[in-house]
């Protein structure tokens, strides 16, 4: 396969994109597109719509980790959220394209940005909300530690070491 020029070649490599494949991404980079006012709307649809696809994608597969996984634990939770990251980079990727016109980077970055805010602000919400027991007694454990509670004075320790019979200065 070649660096894409035409729209049909783009059209081509961007559906292998949009299935999940990453390997394309090199040859995407060193693709050309043209930027005229015949073939830009068309391609800029294009561009949009493999992103689209491709971020849809990336929630199914994010989904079908989050359920794989057990997650009962913070570090089950950050085996997930490494997986995700991971496969959120060929979304990143793709927005800096080198062939891409500065508008289009500029939008696909900024949109990216908001999605992956959407996402982190939909986790908490739904760490807050399904907490599993495992995760309670973790909090809980968590909000007792107090440094009251595990300091403890020690039983039976004298203050001083003082030998009886002799005298002691007080200051």
């Amino acid at each position: 396969m070649k660096a894409p020029a035409t729209y049909f070649e783009w059209k081509e490599i961007l559906e292998i994109f949009s299935k999940g494949e990453d390997s394309v991404i090199p040859l995407m980079n060193e693709g050309s597109a043209s930027h005229d006012e015949g073939t830009v709307e068309g391609f800029m649809t294009l561009f949009e719509a493999a992103y689209k696809k491709r971020k849809q994608l990336w929630m199914d597969k994010f989904k079908n980790i989050s359920q794989y996984h057990n997650i009962r634990s913070s570090s089950d939770f950050s085996v997930v959220i490494a997986q995700a990251k991971n496969s959120l980079k060929s979304l990143i990727l793709y927005t800096e394209l080198k062939p891409f016109n500065n508008d289009l980077k500029k939008v696909l970055k900024e949109d990216l940005k908001s999605f992956i805010e959407e996402v982190k602000t939909s986790l908490k919400e739904n760490a807050m909300k399904d907490r599993t027991n495992q995760l309670n007694a973790l909090l809980l454990a968590f909000n007792n530690l107090d440094i009251e509670k595990v300091v403890s004075p020690v039983p039976n320790q004298q203050q001083e070491n003082f030998t009886p019979n002799k005298k002691r200065i007080i200051f």
